[in-house]
């Protein structure tokens, strides 16, 4: 199976080559319209790359990937189905700023939560998927949106 980069990888890192260059420029021109102009299209430029950035790493903006990303790394193999759902309450109380995770699958060999979305349509299936076994947790896997 062979994987290759997607477009918008590609455009980013152009565009941050592209935004090195324009800014570089900037120091060499001696107008101050045209360095202007300049830092503006670097500006541009750079855009996909934050673009790519922010879709990699969500958290650095929503506080619903903070929480739910604690959620998971507090998890730890070994827990009881008991300890992670105290862990959930302390994470997210009642009353608290966040929605707690939905369970969607619940059976004795396995828990599946994804995180609400709360007040808006995505994400929609961000998901922690534990397995267990004689009750202890032996298995956690984090799927992104």
């Amino acid at each position: 199976m062979s994987s290759s980069t997607h477009p918008i990888v590609i455009l980013a890192v152009l565009g941050a080559v592209a935004t090195v260059i324009m800014l570089i420029t900037v120091f060499r021109v001696r107008s101050w319209g045209l360095k202007v102009l300049l830092v503006l299209i670097a500006l541009m430029t750079l855009t996909p790359a934050g673009l790519v950035v922010y879709a990699m790493h969500p958290e650095w903006m929503d506080a619903r990937y903070r929480s739910y990303k604690a959620f998971y790394e507090g998890i730890r193999l070994g827990m009881t189905r008991e300890e992670v759902m105290a862990l959930q309450t302390q994470l997210y109380p009642e009353g608290g700023p966040r929605q707690k995770p939905q369970i969607i699958i619940e059976d004795e060999k396995g828990l599946t939560f994804f995180m609400h979305p709360e007040h808006s349509t995505e994400p929609n299936c961000e998901g922690i998927f534990l397995g267990f076994e004689n009750g202890k947790l032996k298995s956690k896997t984090y799927s992104p949106d």
